[in-house]
């Protein structure tokens, strides 16, 4: 497999002049918003996934050592 770095070279910096000029205004703020919409995000949605997964564990456990431990592994 042949991987033309200078194609790729070329295409990231035309991409990064488009950028530059005033046609590029609406990428870059594009790119921004995409940013702090991601960053927003994260603040909302990473304690809802700490609680979805602590559920998860609790659930987990609770299935392994009445389901799993007690008929698989008998006492």
């Amino acid at each position: 497999m042949k991987i033309d770095f200078m194609g790729c070279y070329n295409t990231i910096k035309k991409w990064m002049e488009t950028l530059k000029s005033e046609k590029g205004e609406f990428g870059m703020s594009s790119i921004i918003g995409i940013a702090i919409g991601l960053i927003v995000a994260a603040f909302i949605l990473i304690p809802g996934i700490q609680t979805f997964a602590t559920k998860i564990m609790s659930d987990m456990q609770v299935w392994w050592t009445g389901t799993i431990g007690s008929q698989i592994f008998p006492k």
